[in-house]
């Protein structure tokens, strides 16, 4: 689809058939899936059950820059996943959704694959809330429009973007237990990524934000400007012996690597880190949070895929670890109460996930004289090997507050406990990125690291 081109609004988007995703009405669906489960706790003898039905919708546009084309890619998809308890065991199957019928085949494949599957933990019943009916209509002009703005907004002149991308999506979920427990969750957002060239490598960034709600593009622009102005220019190497000031666009990847360590998944498959909740394991400048509702945050939502409260969680307290992200199978198998992070991808049990993680912000002073690292030049991987984040970056030597000459990009490899442990101080200009996960965080202060 170009710019000049027409299309036909495809059926879910007309106001006749907004209830519907993927040809199928959702409130119907809904309604069904309530009198499938009843019919199968009737006749099976499981000690539990549950039906989770997933609609999603998603119209992503990439926008070329230089030319005022538009290509656009629009899909929706209905699945349907069940879990079946039983005394000995469990069983699990997912599938996607053309009709009533497979509600029902869904349920009884995972009967049968309880037969021999390993026992996991039953989760505790929701409460009640209404099923979706409908999912927010993705608009294509409206698409287009929050493209052009994007762009002229937040690209300086003469810079070359090499793809613009914003992406709408909408989903809504439903999940149905066997002791007539109904829940139903709907959420909708906006995203947008820039790449932009410069001579010393590609800088990638973006804005996310609930569906309807307007972006805050200031930041977003001023990052750009600060990233295209430290990669053009004469440049010079980096003093080793200065301390580092990671701008939050370069401190970012390793944030989320920290989210990705935190995930009660990853506890399990690592004892020593599990044996060190508790401790004092990071200096005191640094706390960690995980807000699903968080203002500057992408996706809010006050439940997770398996219906259990997701409220605010302090994972770090002042350099005390205090937990780990957690489903009700890894909060099981760690012995810990489980805490509103399992969430489902297309097809698989839950796994927990961070919802709104970030670095809490401090506003700590800067040393006298630093190294300060502002633009993140686009790698092929930011985590080579699971623990150790990999980065290039650019920005400044700084003097007394200024700077005064610009530095070629520097390659980072950034061991994530050993670095935050090693942490001197926290600033107070939290950013949430699209690019990394979602997660947030202020400008983060370190020892000289450029030396090995």
């Amino acid at each position: 689809m170009t710019a000049s081109g027409e299309h036909e609004m495809p059926e879910s988007e007309r106001p006749d058939g907004a209830v519907s995703c993927g040809g199928l009405d959702l409130g119907e669906l809904a309604r069904e899936a309530r009198a499938r489960m009843a019919s199968f706790t009737r006749s099976q003898a499981s000690t539990g059950a549950e039906l989770f039905l997933s609609a999603s919708r998603r119209l992503s546009l990439e926008y070329e820059v230089g030319t005022g084309r538009f290509s656009l890619s629009r899909g929706e998809s209905v699945s349907a996943a069940a879990r079946v308890w039983w005394e000995e065991g469990s069983g699990f199957a997912a599938l996607s959704v053309g009709g009533a019928d497979d509600l029902g085949r869904v349920l009884s494949e995972a009967w049968e694959r309880g037969r021999t599957g390993a026992r996991s933990p039953l989760p505790a019943v929701p409460a009640s809330s209404e099923p979706p009916r409908s999912l927010p209509v993705l608009s294509t002009a409206r698409a287009r429009e929050l493209a052009e703005h994007l762009t002229r907004t937040v690209i300086p002149p003469g810079v070359v973007v090499q793809a613009a991308v914003l992406t709408c999506s909408a989903s809504g979920s439903v999940l149905v237990r066997g002791e007539g427990v109904v829940q139903g969750h709907v959420s909708a957002r906006q995203e947008a990524v820039v790449r932009c060239e410069t001579s010393r490598g590609a800088i990638v960034d973006g804005v996310a934000a609930p569906l309807g709600e307007p972006w805050d593009l200031e930041p977003l622009r001023a990052r750009i400007a600060q990233a295209v102005d430290a990669l053009e220019g004469p440049a010079e190497a980096a003093d080793p012996g200065l301390p580092l000031v990671l701008r939050p666009a370069v401190a970012a990847p390793l944030v989320a690597a920290l989210a990705w360590m935190l995930r009660g998944d990853v506890a399990v498959a690592t004892p020593a880190l599990a044996r060190a909740v508790g401790k004092k394991l990071f200096p005191s400048v640094l706390s960690v949070e995980d807000d699903p509702l968080h203002p500057l945050g992408a996706s809010r939502r006050s439940v997770d895929d398996e219906g259990a409260p997701a409220r605010p969680l302090r994972l770090v307290d002042e350099g005390r670890f205090l937990g780990f992200l957690h489903s009700a199978a890894t909060a099981a198998l760690l012995g810990v109460s489980p805490n509103g992070r399992g969430l489902r991808s297309e097809g698989a049990s839950p796994t927990p996930s961070a919802l709104g993680l970030f670095v809490v912000p401090r506003g700590d002073a800067l040393p006298e004289h630093y190294t300060e690292l502002v633009a993140r030049v686009e790698t092929f991987t930011t985590m080579p090997r699971p623990g150790v984040v990999s980065l290039m970056a650019g920005g400044w030597e700084v003097r007394r507050g200024q700077r005064v000459r610009r530095l070629a990009p520097v390659e980072l490899r950034l061991p994530v406990l050993e670095t935050l442990r090693a942490l001197r101080g926290v600033g107070a200009d939290l950013a949430f990125f699209p690019t990394a996960d979602g997660c947030g965080t202020p400008t983060l202060i370190l020892p000289p690291l450029l030396g090995g």
